[in-house]
């Protein structure tokens, strides 16, 4: 087949059927749909099986509780598609015409097909339309360039629910994500990165972002920071020394992911013991012309490390 959607389940009886009603009307048919539960205590495994008999291209796994990334593990090891599609469950496709674009898209068999995304706040009831463009020159250039123009303009997105990936190039590669961490995506997308050969962009919204209070990436813990910082020394020590061409696109987006573990430090309290692991990877901010890390470089040769914590400390009071 064509497609392996892979959706990870855990607690999202309020949100699991829109996901899944956005997957199952598109007019494109050729997929399979696995959903992974993993571990849920409401009635989210049983939504599952539902729809399991409902249509015989749904397949259900049942697990112990692991994880995000363990679920993505599990549907991929199972997925028989041509494509890996990663939906999380509280998000949703964009309309019932998202699968046949992007059939159009894969004729060639790319390593990667990007595609931009919408945002729904659901406290406030709106969407923000997505603020970046994909409509850069790809014609002739290596993929590190391009990569890297997408990280200067703010349209480079590690999250594995923003691309699909050529099933066959992650089992060649021996790609899994990460257990056990916060931010997966960030630390499976390198390894993508490093080895891949093909990209295509798609200059349009096909997935819509869910924004909830509440969700994983808006409840900032420590252990969020800590697993930001493993991801940074893991790719440092793997990136020393590397010649590859592709090294320098995961520089660059390891600098910006610096730059939001400064913004998460900043955030909490009781984490001054990372200060010295932080500032040792002050490094980073030398690395690629984004904005964001552009300005935050400037800073730190004005005001200091701490000087720039002290900046977004007060930023957070006045939010």
């Amino acid at each position: 087949m064509t497609f392996s959607i892979i959706v990870p389940v855990y607690n999202v009886e309020t949100y699991l059927r829109e996901c899944i009603n956005s997957i199952l009307s598109q007019n494109f048919r050729d997929f399979e749909l696995i959903l992974v539960d993993d571990g849920s205590t409401d009635s989210s495994p049983l939504i599952c099986e539902e729809y399991k008999m409902q249509d015989p291209r749904v397949k259900v796994v049942h697990q112990q509780n692991s994880g995000q990334a363990a679920a993505r593990n599990s549907g991929t090891a199972l997925a028989k598609g041509d494509y890996i599609c990663y939906v999380d469950s509280d998000d949703f496709l964009m309309d019932n015409t998202v699968l046949e674009k992007l059939s159009e898209k894969i004729i060639n068999q790319p390593d990667i097909v990007h595609y931009k995304f919408v945002e729904w706040f659901e406290e406030k009831q709106c969407i923000m339309q997505c603020h970046f463009s994909y409509d850069i020159c790809v014609e002739n250039r290596t993929l590190s360039d391009i990569y890297c123009e997408l990280i200067n303009k703010d349209a480079y997105y590690n999250s594995a629910w923003s691309k699909i990936i050529r099933r066959k190039f992650l089992e060649d590669n021996k790609i899994q994500f990460c257990e056990g961490i916060y931010g997966e995506d960030n630390e499976w997308y390198y390894h993508v990165v490093m080895v891949a050969n093909s990209l295509v962009l798609v200059d349009e919204p096909l997935y819509v972002y869910r924004r909830r209070k509440g969700s994983t990436t808006k409840s900032i813990k420590r252990k969020n920071l800590e697993d930001q910082i493993f991801v940074l020394n893991k790719w440092q020590n793997i990136l020393i020394g590397n010649k590859q061409r592709a090294s320098r696109v995961v520089w660059w987006s390891l600098a910006k992911q610096y730059c939001s573990a400064l913004i998460m430090y900043a955030q909490l309290v009781g984490v001054s013991d990372l200060f010295p692991i932080i500032k040792e990877k002050a490094f980073l901010l030398n690395y690629s012309d984004n904005k964001r890390v552009r300005i935050f470089r400037i800073l730190k040769r004005i005001v200091g490390l701490r000087g720039i914590v002290f900046i977004l400390k007060t930023i957070n009071k006045f939010k």
